[in-house]
């Protein structure tokens, strides 16, 4: 802040904050926890989906079908 928080009115003191609070939000909406877990759902899929390419496919094995609703 530009100012002391002594000599500002209670008023003026939040309105302060919360200016504050929304200058920095872009770098704050990174850290969110739901987006945390979604990045490493992202990178754990795309490192199984390296593996499964990496591995040889068996020509005999029956290819898996899609699910059937009863």
């Amino acid at each position: 802040m530009d100012r002391d928080d002594v000599d500002l009115p209670p008023a003026e003191a939040a309105r302060d904050r919360r200016r504050d609070r929304a200058a920095d939000a872009p770098a704050r909406a990174g850290m969110r926890t739901g987006l945390a877990k979604q990045f490493k759902q992202v990178l754990d899929s795309q490192l199984k989906r390296a593996q499964d390419s990496d591995k040889p496919r068996d020509e005999d094995a029956p290819s898996s079908s899609p699910r059937q609703h009863k």
